[in-house]
């Protein structure tokens, strides 16, 4: 993303809202370097806090750097939902 200080972020709200024109904006989780229990661990190293939802214009986004795997994404949703139910 840019902005003032450039960071990574998971675009969690999917393609179909990605791509809607009349949305400016898209949903996301953040994504950290550090250590969370409430964070799910990709591939190479960084975590998805996915308690940290947030929603920023898609004129924000420079590149897509990378793409979760599917069974990553699944554990995301699952522990989202168990986040959101529980509460």
């Amino acid at each position: 993303m840019t902005g003032n200080s450039p960071r990574r972020v998971l675009i969690y709200s999917g393609d179909m809202f990605n791509e809607l024109p009349d949305v400016p904006y898209v949903v996301i989780m953040e994504v950290a370097d550090e250590t969370d229990p409430m964070d799910v661990e990709l591939p190479d190293g960084l975590r998805v806090a996915y308690t940290r939802l947030d929603h920023v214009p898609k004129s924000l986004f420079r590149e897509v750097t990378g793409e979760v795997p599917g069974e990553l994404m699944e554990r995301i949703n699952t522990r989202l939902f168990m986040v959101i139910t529980t509460q």
